[in-house]
């Protein structure tokens, strides 16, 4: 088959065609196939060479078949109207491999589905640019974090430097006042009332201007440890207030029935009862302490009388739920139960639905002592 009338059939009309030249190592002869295979490759851009499959380099490498069939033509005709540029939508990436094609780019993780779609439509030239331009952003992203963390570290060494700094200043100006007043006291012991002053002023102007600067250095000192200490006291409210509202939601989370108001009221009253019994005021000790206004220690001797009621009461709850839990019948003799049997019992039970209401520890007492008389 001569491969300029191949040729000349397939151009197009004459007001568009365009000079094509075969390779120099195309044969003579060529089937009908491998001369639609060059012709495709031909008319193919020359910036697509690399896309083009496999089949085609093979085809135009071909050597030329000494018989045709007319069934080879018709199989052969179908494949030369696609265009070999054309990709799948679901292209394997083995075979885009095999064929020489990129692999493709995957868009940015942080991205929603609908820019992943989008990005996945657009040219490959386009999404290379894209990945590059947020790979560089991600990138200069987390090392100006990284930069904000380092400096915030920095900072807050420094902070504390000067924290540390300012409490041993403070604790310091106490003495400082102490000592710039024993100075005045000595070296100023004659000036001791404002007449003195005017004498002063007056007769040794040299001193006075001595004695000024030692008033001045004075009361700037004072002034210092008296705002240190209104700072102090209002850092002490703040971390008081945050400390309440911890342990209040550790209080509710722990006994969660006193999120109950009418519980939580009912349980202030009975509290404020059980202290005032135990010698506690109400009113110069109770609400300071709760204010977080005054402190308690643990040794004060009320609070130990209270620390060992609610460990005896909850001794008392354990011992009473083990024995409701696992209850011992009392040795009955041959016979009818006697009367005394029969006070015993129900007074167990009456002592065990006083205890449920009340939970008072001499109850608890008093039930266990009678499940003992009972079980005799």
């Amino acid at each position: 088959m001569d491969l300029n009338t191949d040729t000349a059939a397939f151009d197009p009309p004459a007001a568009n065609a365009l000079e094509l030249t075969a390779p120099a190592n195309t044969p003579a002869h060529l089937s009908t196939h491998d001369a639609a295979a060059v012709l495709r490759k031909l008319r193919q851009p020359k910036n697509d060479d690399t896309n083009a499959t496999g089949s085609e380099r093979a085809a135009s490498a071909a050597p030329a078949e000494s018989t045709d069939s007319s069934a080879d033509s018709t199989d052969d005709a179908a494949p030369a109207t696609q265009d070999p540029g054309e990709k799948t939508e679901n292209a394997d990436p083995a075979q885009s491999r095999e064929s020489g094609e990129a692999p493709p780019i995957e868009p940015p993780r942080s991205w929603t589905k609908e820019d992943k779609e989008l990005f996945a439509s657009l040219p490959r030239a386009t999404q290379e640019r894209l990945a590059e331009r947020e790979r560089s952003r991600e990138s200069d992203f987390l090392r100006r974090q990284n930069e904000a963390t380092e400096k915030l570290k920095g900072l807050s060494a420094k902070e504390q430097a000067v924290e540390l700094a300012r409490q041993h200043y403070e604790a310091a100006l106490p003495q400082l006042l102490a000592t710039l007043q024993s100075q005045q006291a000595g070296e100023f012991a004659d000036i001791k009332s404002m007449a003195d002053v005017e004498r002063l002023a007056r007769e040794d102007w040299p001193r006075y201007l001595l004695w000024d600067l030692q008033q001045k250095k004075t009361a700037d000192v004072g002034a210092q440890m008296l705002a240190a200490q209104h700072r102090q006291a209002h850092e002490k409210l703040t971390q008081f207030a945050e400390f309440a509202t911890r342990e209040d939601d550790l209080f509710k989370e722990k006994a969660p029935d006193m999120a109950d108001a009418s519980k939580a009221a009912e349980l202030q009253t009975k509290a404020l009862k059980v202290l005032h019994e135990l010698g506690f005021d109400e009113e110069n000790e109770l609400v300071p302490m709760w204010n977080g206004q005054k402190e308690l220690s643990l040794r004060d001797h009320r609070l130990q009388l209270l620390i060992r009621d609610a460990t005896l009461w909850r001794e008392a709850q354990a011992k009473a739920r083990a024995a409701a839990t696992k209850p011992v019948p009392p040795v009955q003799r041959p016979g009818a139960a006697s009367a005394r049997q029969g006070t015993d019992e129900a007074r167990v039970q009456h002592l065990a639905q006083r205890l449920e209401h009340t939970g008072s520890l001499r109850d608890a007492a008093a039930l266990v002592r009678a499940r003992r008389a009972a079980a005799k």
